[in-house]
């Protein structure tokens, strides 16, 4: 019996990589994005694997999207959910003056932080009902190695660093309250992925990084919960 696995953020970088590998493995694929109607590798997508792939409308920076989202799943059973969305404001190679220590965008990390860390947790609340209708749920937290304050010995991305940091600690938090429950949750560090934010001289394709990451955790069982890794599947320093 294929999985079904719920994608945010589904409709370029990352979340397409993992849609796209997904549907290609024969596994079952909800898609949330901010525009259906104007995701078209999701609809490419769709063409060719339309039993497998459902698109719906998710906007993380607005709860009602959110409620309305999860509200059409109840009865849905999802085995993992990849909390992929994310906001970074533009790239980092372009844009991080934004969130400097001289220059601080503080609208920008206002929004960074309602988009990344508090949308992550009431999503992953919501679905909580689809979660336990599987045998061994997973979450998976998009983090990133820039949420690492053990690594983190460059400074700057004060807005996004803090968003990852502090989504690391909702998972870390919510693998202990949900552990009773069967819910599994980790948080994920993909490297630096050749994606809009990540820029096209990263070490690693889309392609390169989902599949890595996609053995990583598949293989995870009940006592990884709680743990923060990379893409090799080792332990990333919180």
């Amino acid at each position: 019996m294929s999985n079904t696995w719920l994608i945010s953020g589904a409709n370029r970088g990352i979340g397409l990589g993992y849609a796209t590998q997904l549907l290609a493995m024969g596994e079952k694929v909800i898609a949330g994005v901010r525009d259906p109607d104007n995701a078209e590798s999701l609809i490419e997508l769709a063409k060719h694997y339309k039993p497998l792939l459902s698109i719906g409308r998710l906007d993380m920076n607005d709860w009602d999207s959110i409620d309305s989202f999860a509200g059409n799943l109840e009865e849905e059973r999802i085995d993992y959910l990849i909390n992929n969305a994310g906001l970074y404001g533009g790239s980092w190679t372009e844009d991080s003056h934004r969130q400097s220590a001289d220059s601080m965008d503080y609208e920008l990390w206002e929004e960074i932080m309602r988009v990344n860390v508090i949308a992550q947790f009431r999503l992953t609340r919501a679905l909580e009902g689809s979660l336990m209708r599987s045998d061994q749920p997973l979450v998976v937290m998009m983090s990133s190695d820039m949420g690492s304050i053990g690594n983190n010995d460059v400074g700057q991305s004060y807005a996004y660093r803090t968003s990852k940091a502090a989504l690391n600690m909702i998972a870390r938090s919510l693998a202990v309250d949900l552990r009773e429950r069967g819910i599994r949750v980790i948080s994920m560090a993909p490297g630096w992925t050749q994606t809009a934010l990540g820029g096209w001289t990263a070490t690693w394709s889309v392609e390169d990084s989902v599949a890595k990451q996609i053995k990583v955790v598949t293989a995870l069982g009940p006592e990884d919960t709680g743990r923060f890794l990379n893409l090799h599947g080792e332990s990333v320093p919180w």
